[in-house]
């Protein structure tokens, strides 16, 4: 197996102001997130890989990360400025290539509660973010006329954006069933949705969006893994994703529609709030990456993609790991 040397890499920080519980202590984590590339052809002439690399963002302080840095690249997609790493593996001699990308993290509870007076503002536009494109379709969370249709009969009698998107949040959180048993889940396909009223995380939020950009609110889909509250080390089993609203005097909202309908109690608090408990790698649909992919855009970006020779390359295992510093939380 090919033998890389992971180089620790320090990262100079802002010092952010966390939202929300600024007198609560921040979950501090160490974070793995591991792949292997397996079974890689002896022929293959040209391997390319592109992993999220986790954001920095007031409620996500990156304060160390550890990974192969040679012959990694650290790039941006061009539409939504998401991290990437990329590798670019000249004629592979080893059937397979383990990459462990280590983090350590102080990750924060993020409320832009614009229904709690006592709430702090959300994540402002800094002015050079185009909300432009969160009010356009995308190819699975498309604008179609029933879309528009249940958008303008659900906010006709709402004025302002948290209203509308309070009305949207309800209609889905009553109207979706979390289920994975019915087959096409996962893919945020809102025409799905709309048929079957049934999916994952994925199809929830892709609603959600959808009906928003009907009513004029700029909408964006943020994927990442959930960590686990009552463990303070384990391997985290698949990925998890929410939603973000923009309202201009409270900034960029989050809302996790599927998290709500699994825990009903907490209905209110997930418009507009997300505990420490998530991690967050990317945001978008649609994406292209940077070097470009010779495939077709992603649908969205959690796992690594890999391309043997142009073509993508499937035989790929991700895991994800985490460790929370038992000394310290508050």
């Amino acid at each position: 197996m090919r033998k890389i040397v992971l180089i620790v890499v320090a990262i100079s920080l802002a010092v952010f102001v966390p939202f929300g519980l600024q007198a609560s202590q921040p979950r501090q984590l160490e974070f793995d997130y591991v792949f292997v590339i397996k079974d890689i052809p002896a022929n293959i002439s040209s391997l390319k890989v592109w992993v999220p690399y986790l954001p920095q963002k007031p409620y996500q302080v990156i304060e160390d990360v550890a990974f192969p840095l040679k012959p990694a690249q650290i790039t941006e997609d061009k539409k939504y400025n998401n991290r990437i790493i990329f590798y670019s593996f000249e004629s592979p001699k080893d059937p397979s290539i383990t990459i462990n990308v280590r983090y350590k993290v102080k990750r924060y509870e993020y409320s832009a509660n614009p229904v709690n007076a006592q709430a702090h503002a959300g994540v402002k536009n800094s002015g050079t973010e185009d909300l432009l494109k969160y009010l356009k379709s995308d190819r699975l969370v498309a604008i179609t006329p029933q879309i528009q249709e249940i958008s303008n009969a659900l906010t006709k009698d709402k004025s302002t954006v948290v209203e509308k998107a309070r009305v949207i949040y309800d209609y889905v959180f009553d109207n979706v069933s979390y289920d994975k048993t019915i087959p096409g889940w996962g893919k945020g396909d809102v025409e799905r949705v709309c048929m079957v009223r049934a999916g994952n995380c994925t199809d929830f939020h892709s609603l959600f969006i959808a009906l928003c950009r009907a009513a004029g609110i700029p909408a964006k889909f943020v994927i990442g893994a959930s960590i686990p509250k009552d463990k303070e080390e384990g391997e985290i089993k698949s990925y998890h994703c929410w939603a973000q609203f923009y309202d201009e005097t409270s900034g960029w909202v989050p809302v996790d529609i599927s998290e709500a309908w699994k825990h009903k109690e907490m209905r209110d608090y997930y418009f507009g709030s997300l505990g420490d408990d998530r991690l967050e790698f990317t945001e978008g649909r649609d994406i292209v990456l940077e070097p470009t992919q010779n495939e077709e855009p992603l649908n969205y970006f959690v796992f690594p993609y890999v391309e043997a020779d142009g073509k993508v390359f499937t035989n790929v295992d991700a895991s994800f790991h985490f460790k929370q510093k038992a000394d310290e939380r508050g």
